[in-house]
Parts: structure tokens; C-alpha cells; sequence
């Protein structure tokens, strides 16, 4: 059936650009219905072929990328193609006028394809270095490895974009979401409720702080060279199998790390 639609969509989309060809111009009808066309044609290759699904690593960048307010694209290979099945997953966003004034272009965006070729049926992988574009560089050039794309994202949000998760959860749910770092977390001990965050404090720079049970004071524990290092520091001390924290303790706030 979505081979059928896919074949038919692309008949129509021929049809109308023919037709606009032929009279000059598209009319407000056909432009639309091409745009209708266009956007079915993306849904129906984001569906894996039968047997297949999105490798891990290309999923979780598409999730990051969503997260941190970028737009994101899965296109499979078409429906009607029977040779080897590939993936081509793109992520991107522009930047606003403000933000593009330090650089050379507004447009992030990179490509990275995962392909069948030489893997077993059902399963595909990372094909090549992949495309990239970003403001600094605006030519399309071999791209970096997923990790440094995340590290991009993750440095580059869209401005709104809420990447900092503010809900108490507990120790357990947070060691089960992967990538997770803690920013905030709390606990009961001698009839308080203690509280442990970062924080880039006055004079001492980014810091591990508490309040020792009373909510007024902001009390730098120790010093870290920078807002990664401070996070990474506070999540071990809730790393599975560590005895920290009294009881009732719940990560309070928290983000997905590239």
C-alpha cells in the first residue's frame, strides 16, 4: 500500500510541475497541493523498510536534536527501490539575525548516512564521513563524528528551547535515562531537606554547592574548571551503586549530556 501512494504521489508531483512548466507558472492550488505532496512523500520514506529500524546512534541524535529545538530529517530509502536499503539522517537549524552577525552563513546542518551494504538483513551502518555545513564554514565538507554533531547541538540550542528537565525523579529513573547529568538534586537527612546543585558562583567560578539543610545559604563545596566539569562531578556522586545522599532523594533537576 505505501509503495502504491508513494508511485502515485510521485506521478501527481510530476503532473503539477508539468502543468506549472506548460503555463508559466503554479497556481495557488497546484503550490499548495505540491507542498501537501511533498510533506506525505517525508512521512512515507521516514518509515523503515520491512525488517529494518533506525540504528541507536542515528536515533538518539535525532532525539537530542528535537530536544535542543533543531529541525530533524529520517529519509529512507523509497518504497519502490530494491537494492540495498540506506538511511540519511539530517539535523539543523538557522540562526537568528542577532546570532548570525558573528559568522558567515545562519545555517547549521549536518547529514550522516547509515547503509546495508555488506551487513547482515535488518541491519545497516555508519556509511562514510557524512555532510556538513555550519556558519562558520558554509561550504559542504566531510562532517564530524556523531558525538562532536551532539557536542555542536548541544553548545548551539534554539534560543526557548528547554534542555534543562525541572521535575524531582528518583535516583533510580535517573541512572535509567542514558546520557543523563544531574544540575540538582535533594535529599532528607536529621529532619531537613539537604540540597546539591552547581552553580557558577561569585568569585570561585563554576562550583559544586550546597545548603547544608537551610534553603538561604549557597555554600561552595568545591571548584571546578567549568560548567561540564561541575555537572560530570554531581552525577557521580548518584552513579549506580554509590551509597550517597539520605533517604527520600530525588534529582530535581537534570540534563541529556552530548
Amino acid at each position: 500500500m505505501t509503495e502504491t501512494e508513494w508511485c502515485r504521489l510521485l506521478d501527481e508531483k510530476h503532473a503539477i510541475a508539468a502543468a506549472a512548466r506548460k503555463a508559466g507558472d503554479a497556481t495557488p492550488e497546484q503550490k499548495h497541493r505540491h507542498r501537501e505532496i511533498q510533506r506525505r512523500l517525508a512521512e512515507i520514506a521516514a518509515i523503515p523498510p520491512a525488517g529494518y529500524e533506525l540504528p541507536p546512534l542515528a536515533r538518539g541524535l535525532v532525539e537530542f536534536a528535537r530536544e535542543h529545538g533543531w529541525r530533524t530529517l529520517v529519509q529512507w530509502t523509497a518504497p519502490d527501490y530494491s537494492g540495498e536499503p540506506s538511511v540519511d539522517v539530517e539535523v539543523g537549524r538557522k540562526l537568528g539575525e542577532q546570532e548570525a552577525k558573528a559568522y558567515r552563513s545562519d545555517t547549521f546542518h549536518f547529514k550522516v548516512t547509515w547503509h546495508s551494504r555488506g551487513c547482515e538483513p535488518g541491519k545497516v551502518k555508519k556509511f562514510g564521513a557524512g555532510l556538513a555545513q555550519t556558519p562558520d564554514h558554509p561550504q559542504w565538507r566531510d562532517g564530524p563524528s556523531v558525538r562532536k554533531i551532539r557536542e555542536i547541538i548541544h553548545a548551539n540550542p534554539e534560543p526557548g528551547a528547554v534542555t534543562v528537565h525541572k521535575r524531582p525523579i528518583s535516583r533510580a529513573e535517573f541512572n535509567a535515562i542514558p546520557n543523563a547529568r544531574v544540575l540538582r538534586f535533594s535529599f532528607d537527612w536529621m529532619n531537613l531537606r539537604y540540597a546539591e546543585w552547581i552553580e557558577d558562583a561569585p568569585f570561585f567560578g563554576w562550583s559544586l554547592m550546597s545548603d547544608y539543610g537551610n534553603p538561604d545559604d549557597h555554600c561552595v563545596v568545591s571548584r571546578a574548571d567549568s560548567r561540564l566539569m561541575a555537572a560530570e562531578r554531581l552525577t557521580a556522586f548518584l552513579a549506580p551503586g554509590r551509597a550517597y545522599g539520605g533517604d527520600n532523594l530525588t534529582v530535581d533537576e537534570w540534563e541529556i549530556a552530548p
